[in-house]
């Protein structure tokens, strides 16, 4: 499974709106988070609208071209109501995610793009979130205009912005995909800044359950000509799929229960049934710690 969150800065020039499409081809997302784009169909032909519409989900910021979205390959995605920051938060309920990794519950998705003033915003978005209900795995991810990760001292640009990282590991119980996965390496370059583009801002980035560290397999920033010519921003990506030995499991499910069924005078029909159920179910591991960060 591929999560990417991407800032397309003012939605792109209008002439070179092939920020949605480019994520499509080159990443094949199956959670695409979206800030400062402008309506979704701006970017995809007929055809690719007509067949993806019914899996995005897209508000416009008051007074701007450009909003956040949030793009889903499957599954049924209901819009959450958001009381603020409409344009700059959308949140959608996904149920029956496509996804083979254990997910005993259906998923809760946010895309943010915090507006000015960054901490304090950020903290109001974190209590809405906190305000729902604990029922559903959490993703958050996008442009939170804070860096997103804990620096070595002889990296650039120190802040004060453990308090956030730690509010979202503690209380909402959240990884960092990118610092999880490349462990004492420096902050890489997420915003390229007008100002200075030589500073390496790393304000954008994905959380999610720290119980699915086992399966992150990677996390990266893409950066290239084909992407740095697109946005000052630069496309996050984290990579989850899953271990071999949960695969092994899942598959001796399936043979002991079709086993149990034959032996205790299944039907065919019902032997193919149970086939099919056994084989969509995965081993939870009621055991497994959240991750902490050292």
């Amino acid at each position: 499974m591929k999560i990417v969150t991407y800032n397309l800065r003012f939605g792109g020039r209008a002439n070179q709106r092939t920020h949605w499409n480019q994520v499509f081809e080159t990443i094949d997302p199956d959670i695409f988070l979206v800030q400062e784009t402008c309506d979704p169909r701006l970017y995809m032909n007929h055809e690719t609208w007509e067949s993806h519409r019914h899996q995005v989900h897209w508000t416009k910021a008051a007074n701007r071209p450009w909003g956040s979205a949030i793009f889903v390959k499957s599954g049924s995605l209901v819009p959450i109501a958001m009381p603020e920051f409409s344009g700059y938060l959308v949140g959608v309920e996904l149920d029956k995610f496509d996804w083979s990794a254990t997910l005993k519950r259906s998923l809760r998705v946010f895309s943010i793009h915090a507006p000015v003033p960054y901490k304090r915003t950020v903290n109001q978005i974190l209590d809405f979130i906190a305000s729902l209900p604990g029922d559903r795995e959490l993703i958050i991810g996008g442009d939170f205009n804070l860096t997103t990760g804990i620096r070595h001292p002889s990296e650039s640009l120190q802040g004060d912005n453990r308090w956030f990282l730690e509010r979202l590991r503690k209380e909402f119980n959240l990884l960092n995909c990118w610092q999880t996965a490349n462990p004492n390496r420096d902050l890489p370059q997420t915003l390229r800044w007008s100002g200075d583009q030589t500073k390496p801002y790393h304000c954008d980035g994905i959380f999610a359950p720290a119980c699915w560290y086992q399966y992150l397999e990677e996390c990266k920033v893409l950066s290239a000509p084909t992407w740095d010519n697109l946005s000052d921003h630069n496309p996050v990506v984290a990579v989850f799929s899953e271990k071999e030995e949960f695969r092994n499991q899942n598959q001796l499910v399936a043979k002991k229960e079709m086993r149990r069924r034959v032996i205790a005078g299944g039907s065919s029909r019902s032997v193919s049934k149970t086939r099919q159920e056994a084989g969509g179910k995965t081993i939870a591991n009621s055991s497994i710690h959240p991750f902490q960060v050292s």
